[in-house]
């Protein structure tokens, strides 16, 4: 009976499931859009998903991939887990869900307080800090769900206790270390045994309990990875772990990640990656997304089945429209800027609109300013750590026929691509580790890594955009002034 490696990817935006060979071939993958709740409190809007729903949705995405005839009679080896690390749930003795896992901004004054006490020389990396401080407004505003509460989980972790009943983390999700700092915890006040104990992400986690069995459709004792963020992930499943070797995800955000063996006194260091090395890169937050928001803008938010076919169809027109949207700049800072400086006030916007202009347009402005963002991300994440040896793309942004070679074009740098589940491939290399399949995360990517193409290039075009990213940096630069409008009256 052939073997296959479950891989679980929640992402801010969609939960997928996929079944790889354990040659690294992408088997089959389902996938359902995140719900996101909104409500307003005190005129304060508040933002969450629900870790329940994460859950739901992998049993029902995990029964129809298996349910698939072309894979019927798979023996699920084992499942690993990918995971934005920014996730956040609070669960009870009997784990039951207590709080849920917000993104707006409510704990934001419990996290500039842990802030200034870190800065005093505490170690506390930004993913703990986030978790800790959600755990403070908890306390502070839920005393009585404070109060029951005996487990804080980060995203993947959360499912990783609903698979296993075990509490536990990686240093890339959490501490970015081997373990939470104790000196930090106790100096907190904080009960140590409310945080995950911490692992490899290629070590088992524990086995598939019989309630998970059950609702999954494994077999209960299914070995079960401890697996990583899903930006680690993403540069080993696209064989981008090694050093001097950079991903380029475009998902919901546009994030540049290269990996070092050194630090870098000067660079923005994301996080390491287990055991010996070091993630340096910049994050264009949301600019992946603004091509879905766009979509969604203007011709409604479609059902997850046909967005592929939308995607497609606005893909292929604005292959039609000319470098530079026919004079339209886009701006991708849906949700501030983060990198290559950090401007929160910074905004989404178009520039250069006319009557003439018109959908093909303005998405291919958006395709041009995500790939604007990362070009100024690259060159400084150059400077930082020099030229990269391989550079590899990841996320679904990469299956567009325009964006990947408008980015390389933009870049001037040739760039190898996979077939997008990387993600996911990432977390089925860290089980194939952790099975014994393969002795280290370097083997299995040699092994269970496939390059698709090689996006070279256009000299012609290149200059072009040379010319259209001086012009969009001066359309970045006076539009300056708008940021503190933004930041006073949230607009």
């Amino acid at each position: 009976m052939p073997r296959a490696l479950l891989a679980i990817d929640l992402g801010t935006r969609l939960l997928k499931v996929a079944a790889f060979d354990e040659d690294g071939t992408l088997l089959g993958r389902e996938a359902a859009r995140n719900r996101e709740h909104r409500s307003f409190e005190n005129h304060v809007e508040r933002v969450w998903q629900d870790p329940d729903e994460w859950w739901s949705d992998t049993a029902e995405l995990t029964q129809r991939l298996l349910a698939r005839p072309e894979l019927d009679g798979l023996e699920v080896a084992g499942i690993g887990l990918s995971a934005r690390a920014n996730g956040f749930a609070a669960i009870d003795a009997k784990g039951a869900l207590l709080a849920p896992s917000w993104t707006d901004a409510r704990h934001l004054d419990q996290l500039r307080v842990l802030h200034e006490w870190r800065a005093s020389g505490y170690h506390l990396a930004n993913y703990a800090a986030g978790m800790i401080a959600k755990w403070r407004w908890l306390e502070q505003h839920e005393p009585a769900n404070a109060e029951r509460t005996t487990q804080l989980l980060y995203a993947k972790d959360f499912l990783v206790y609903r698979l296993t009943g075990e509490a536990v983390t990686d240093p890339t999700s959490g501490p970015d270390r081997e373990n939470f700092d104790s000196r930090s915890i106790d100096g907190l006040g904080l009960a140590r045994d409310l945080l995950p104990r911490v692992d490899m992400p290629s070590a088992l986690a524990g086995v598939v309990t019989r309630e998970a069995a059950a609702a999954l459709g494994i077999p209960q004792g299914t070995p079960v990875a401890v697996g990583g963020h899903d930006g680690i992930c993403a540069n080993v499943g696209a064989a981008a772990g090694t050093v001097g070797r950079t991903a380029i995800t475009i998902g919901t955000h546009a994030v540049v990640r290269t990996v070092t063996s050194e630090l870098v006194p000067d660079g923005y260091r994301f996080y390491g990656l287990p055991p010996e090395r070091h993630i340096y890169g910049g994050n264009a937050v949301m600019a992946g997304r603004a091509a879905d928001w766009f979509l969604d803008t203007w011709l409604g938010d479609p059902d997850e089945a046909v967005r592929p076919a939308t995607f497609e169809m606005m893909d292929a027109a604005a292959l039609s429209v000319p470098p530079g949207s026919e004079g339209i700049r886009f701006l991708p800072f849906l949700a501030g800027q983060v990198a290559p400086e950090l401007r929160p006030g910074a905004s989404g916007t178009f520039t250069g609109l006319h009557t003439a202009h018109g959908r093909a347009e303005m998405f291919r402005a958006v395709l041009e300013g995500g790939a604007f963002a990362i070009r100024a991300i690259f060159e400084r994440v150059r400077d930082w750590t020099g030229d990269p040896e391989v550079v590899r793309f990841t996320g679904g942004g990469g299956t567009s026929l325009v964006w990947p070679q408008l980015i390389v074009d933009t870049l001037r740098w040739p760039v190898e691509a996979t077939d997008g589940a990387v993600e996911a491939r990432g977390a089925a290399m860290y089980t194939a580790v952790a099975l014994g399949m393969h002795d280290n995360i370097d083997e299995a990517a040699e092994a269970m890594v496939q390059v698709s193409r090689v996006i070279e290039p256009s000299p012609d075009r290149a200059d072009k955009y040379d010319a259209l990213y001086a012009d969009w940096q001066q359309v970045n630069e006076a539009l300056r002034p708008l940021d503190q409008r933004r930041e006073t009256n949230h607009l």
